[in-house]
């Protein structure tokens, strides 16, 4: 039995659009023939079909300016000291406003959420990476630092010619290892070899504690690829690794209606052929020229208005580098 096209809060298809024939033999019409007028309530619906970690709480709100979502992490603060009555507490903490345009196709506002999750668990995973360096612990991965404090301030160190500890490659990098906890867990050596290119291969074991949280951590051993073996170069390495394997497990775990459109098992090629088949016919003339006007008038709306002062003037000398005049 042929299904019928079904349409979503805040979605309408535009006149005299066609229908597609699937290869499983039922019609669609692709977001890219529909026009889109969003609202709270069309958003709060899709949220409602998205499913990830219960922890991470998505919320759909208006202002004045506009729809945004937001998501609030349940946890601790990662800031409380460990005396603190508070530090086993856990809180809703939030995130940054995500603005929502109510032209957004549907597919744009669910990966909007998608990119919200990755970015409030990254946040959370740059805070649990912990450096103790002169009897002091530091989170110098977060992102809460004060950028500009350090645009003005920050000198890079010269490098001193001093008699230094000539240490195997193992003791460097356990030298470094034992500086550095994560989600409270331990690092270890597991091996290193330096290839004939003069990079290094790091493996490194990571050893969970009662009190650590990340799911994608359990017997986890990380593989690193590294120029050197000094604390900031490993530490770096460390850090794009834990935010590659938190990248991953939301990869694998965000879902729409069931559908897991991000873990990498879903078959590239089956995306590229859905994605050819409701592309690749002949548009009516009727039709095309309603079609070319719709996006035409899409596109207007994503110009930001510009304001006379000098980020107008550096986007101008910006802007006509690239874009010259015909002729």
């Amino acid at each position: 039995m042929v299904k019928q096209v079904a349409l979503r809060l805040g979605e309408k298809i535009m006149p005299k659009a066609p229908k597609v024939l699937l290869s499983n033999g039922n019609y669609c019409v692709p977001q890219h023939y529909l026009t889109y007028h969003h609202t709270l309530a069309s958003v709060e619906a899709l949220i409602c079909d998205i499913e990830y970690d219960p922890r991470y709480v998505v919320f759909a709100a208006q202002e004045a300016s506009g729809l945004y979502i937001q998501v609030g992490v349940i946890g601790h603060d990662n800031y409380h000291k460990k005396s603190s009555l508070k530090a086993n507490q856990e809180k809703l903490l939030f995130g940054r406003k995500w603005r929502v345009e109510p032209e957004l196709p549907t597919s744009e506002i669910i990966q909007s959420v998608f990119l919200a999750i990755k970015k409030s668990r990254e946040h959370e995973v740059r805070e649990l990476f912990k450096l103790t360096l002169n009897n002091s612990t530091t989170t110098p991965f977060n992102t809460h630092i004060d950028l500009p404090l350090m645009a003005e301030f920050y000198n890079k160190k010269d490098v001193v010619n001093e008699q230094k500890k000539v240490l195997s490659a193992e003791q460097e990098i356990n030298d470094t290892l034992t500086k550095i906890t994560y989600d409270h867990s331990t690092l270890s050596l597991s091996e290193v070899q330096q290839r004939p290119n003069g990079l290094w291969l790091v493996d490194i074991n990571v050893h969970q504690s009662q009190r650590s949280t990340l799911t994608e951590m359990t017997n986890a051993t990380l593989y690193l690829m590294v120029e050197d073996l000094t604390l900031n170069t490993l530490s770096r390495a460390l850090m794009q690794e834990f935010i590659r394997l938190s990248d991953l497990q939301v990869d694998k775990h965000f879902n729409y209606r069931g559908f897991h459109r991000f873990d990498p098992s879903i078959d590239i090629a089956d995306i590229a052929d859905l994605s050819q088949q409701t592309r690749k016919h002949d548009l009516a003339a009727h039709f095309a020229n309603e079609f070319s006007k719709t996006n035409q008038k899409v596109d207007l709306m994503r110009i930001p208005p510009v304001q006379a002062g000098a980020l107008a003037q550096k986007h101008k000398q910006i802007i006509e580098q690239y874009l010259q005049p015909a002729g």
